[in-house]
């Protein structure tokens, strides 16, 4: 407090937000060591940018991390530390989701809130890190894991240029469904572990209609061919989650022996095929149970 009445930029509202933190320490008997008091009393010079918004950043987050003690000596000693890490550009976004996992923070530790701002670091606008924001509110409200792996997932779609794939994917595995389902809640992990957004992109699909489905596929999926990804990821959104099968064994198949080109153009005529004649006229297609199928096939 007396550093803040040494800050000429000090307002009513800093001494407001100050004034709550330091209610909530006292009153949850929380000792801060050197290190901590130091780096609350760094958020208070008069060299910190947007002092207000700063201080209010703590405090609300401080009322969201109650009440358990261990998520306030997570945020103590970290908030200072978050503040110097995130880029000028990302910096209202975390501010702004920061409250929202507040009550997660023991779970994700000083670590796991430090990869959540590498993400946003990778984002190159304020309209991307809005988008990774979005995603992150989005499960706010199931695990810590699972939030670093929507960050994650995020940041994989906006820097491939894929951002309608985090749409995708906030519709395809709800917050509701992992309550329910231990399929969803494990998916986001798993797809965190994807390095491309073509597999997210192909497992989001499956997951649309059925997560366990979608789970299994993230754990085999090759990544070795987008166009391969790409090809699989339209065939499940346009035939159905039937053709998995053929999507993990014969059409990895079909793009290594044929070459992405022939095996490309073969899939537009299947999809040209379930558009004309429907869904089951485009199994048989991909599969070979026709002549007309076989006659074009890349493979002779």
């Amino acid at each position: 407090m007396l550093a803040l009445e040494e800050n000429p930029q000090a307002d009513e509202s800093c001494f407001t937000s100050l004034a709550q933190v330091v209610d909530r320490i006292q009153f949850y008997e929380i000792s801060l060591d050197g290190g901590t008091l130091d780096g609350l009393r760094g958020l208070v010079r008069p060299e910190t940018n947007d002092l207000a918004s700063t201080l209010a950043g703590l405090a609300l987050a401080l009322s969201e991390a109650e009440p358990d003690r261990r998520n306030i000596q997570v945020l103590l000693p970290g908030y200072p530390k978050w503040l110097r890490a995130i880029s000028d550009a990302a910096r209202p976004h975390f501010l702004g989701i920061l409250p929202n996992i507040a009550a997660l923070l023991r779970e994700l530790e000083a670590s796991g809130v430090e990869a959540l701002i590498a993400c946003f670091n990778t984002c190159a606008s304020a309209e991307d890190c809005e988008i990774l924001a979005g995603c992150v509110c989005r499960y706010q409200e199931t695990s810590g894991n699972i939030i670093l792996a929507a960050a994650e997932i995020a940041s994989v779609a906006v820097r491939a240029n894929a951002r309608p794939l985090v749409e995708k994917l906030m519709a395809a595995v709800s917050p509701e469904a992992m309550f329910d389902s231990k399929p969803a809640r494990e998916l986001l992990p798993a797809l965190a572990k994807l390095k491309t957004a073509a597999a997210i992109g192909a497992c989001v699909a499956v997951a649309g209609e059925n997560h366990s489905s979608a789970l299994n596929l993230a754990r085999r999926i090759n990544e070795d061919s987008a166009a391969y990804l790409n090809a699989f990821q339209r065939i499940v959104e346009e035939v159905g989650i039937s053709m998995i099968g053929y999507g993990t064994n014969q059409l990895p198949a079909l793009f290594q022996k044929a070459g992405d080109e022939r095996a490309t153009e073969f899939v537009e005529q299947g999809l040209a095929i379930a558009h004309r004649y429907g869904r089951v006229a485009a199994e048989e297609f991909f599969e070979q149970k026709t002549a007309a199928a076989k006659e074009v096939s890349p493979l002779g």
